[in-house]
């Protein structure tokens, strides 16, 4: 059976457009995360990862927000939700989906509303792009309950917005609103929840239309650089830029700019 025909228990899967979208589907939980559903993200995102008719990945949350954080009575005390053995490593299936998140070449938008808190945070933190409607309550608190990070947000957070801001939203449990996430360069735009649905759309659309391929290799470009020294990137930057060249894209670009028009990419 397909992914895109399955019926998940806490998830929505769905693909439309080259849009490959995944709604978390816990509304009456806010959307907190349990190992279930995160090995259900792991499915799709393993599933969807070579498939080239998929040109942007999107990670929403249904009902009256994106993601509360991780759900501490299913992962704490149900007998019935250990966390699931993974064999490359990961200790927990959360690690595995932000590895996913940050390997699959293409580009992932987070698309936020309501909270974005705790552990749903780490998970916003590994996409690509987050856009926002402007009821967004976005930052970890876990420190008030003497909760330590451990999804990525020691890693992501720092580099994103710089070590004094992070240090502080980490260690003091500090939640931004859209307008504070935006000013610090958290969120790359905040939409009027009148005009959300449509105007994340239209920047989910723009980014679909776009050459793909070669987005992915920037992306693999800059994973690569954040771990490695310049001259190491430099040369990498070099052998990906030449494994783009080669595809129907690249050919397009060039051709459009030759002969005065749009370009119109395939997304290979």
């Amino acid at each position: 059976m397909s992914i895109s025909d399955k019926n998940y228990k806490d998830i929505i899967y769905h693909e439309e457009n080259g849009i490959g979208t995944i709604t978390l589907n816990r509304p009456n939980k806010l959307n907190a995360l349990q190992y279930p559903l995160l090995m259900e993200i792991v499915e799709v995102l393993e599933g969807i990862k070579e498939n080239q008719s998929i040109r942007v990945i999107v990670l929403k949350g249904a009902g009256r927000s994106f993601c509360s954080g991780d759900d501490l009575v299913s992962m704490m005390g149900a007998a019935t939700d250990y966390p699931p053995l993974l064999e490359e490593g990961f200790g927990i299936p959360h690690h595995k989906v932000i590895y996913l998140i940050r390997e699959i070449q293409k580009p992932v938008i987070a698309v936020l509303h309501g909270y974005c808190l705790g552990a749903g945070f780490e998970l916003a933190l590994a996409c690509d792009f987050r856009i926002a409607a402007d009821n967004l309550e976005i930052g970890d608190h876990r420190t008030t309950r003497s909760i330590a990070i451990l999804s990525g947000a020691s890693w992501f957070l720092p580099r994103l917005i710089g070590l004094t801001r992070a240090t502080d939203i980490l260690l003091t449990g500090k939640h931004l609103n859209a307008k504070e996430a935006l000013e610090i360069g958290l969120i790359n735009e905040y939409y009027n929840q009148a005009e959300f649905e449509e105007k994340s759309t239209e920047f989910i659309s723009r980014i679909a239309q776009m050459p793909t391929r070669c987005l992915g290799y920037n992306k693999t470009m800059i994973n690569y650089s954040l771990i490695n020294n310049l001259f190491d990137s430099l040369k990498n930057d070099l052998a990906l830029f030449v494994e783009n060249m080669k595809t129907a894209d690249s050919r397009e670009g060039h051709a459009s700019f030759l002969e005065k028009r749009d370009p119109v990419f395939k997304g290979r």
